[in-house]
């Protein structure tokens, strides 16, 4: 069963975060190989990793932890368009999940209990 990485448990993961990175390890270890994410979330792991100064590449760093990226459609932009209980960039995640049949999503967002999809953290 294929599930949904938000780009801060990926975060947490680079960044050692004390509070969640174990947990977001955890996570990761659990379901490697059958993790998918957004091309959105190469983007703002992309921009985190920049202002942060880490000298780590992008498609390493997914490669390593066993994600794979999907494409961000006109289809998936409009569906988060359509999203009233999100902000755009977690409508995208949301829509993204929707497409590709996913229920399940690894996040510390709670903004996704607002959805109908599982949230693990």
């Amino acid at each position: 069963m294929k599930v949904y990485v938000d780009v801060n448990v990926i975060y947490y993961i680079l960044t050692a975060n004390e509070q969640f990175g174990p947990r977001a390890k955890e996570l990761v270890e659990e379901h490697y190989g059958r993790m998918i994410t957004s091309a959105l979330t190469v983007w703002k792991l992309y921009i985190l990793l920049l202002h942060s100064g880490a000298k780590l590449r992008t498609s390493q760093v997914l490669e390593d932890l066993g994600v794979k990226v999907v494409a961000l459609t006109p289809k998936i932009i409009k569906m988060a368009e359509e999203c009233e209980k999100l902000d755009f960039d977690d409508a995208i995640h949301y829509a993204t999940m929707k497409a590709h049949g996913v229920g399940v999503i690894l996040s510390n967002d709670r903004d996704f209990d607002k959805v109908d999809v599982k949230r693990v953290f």
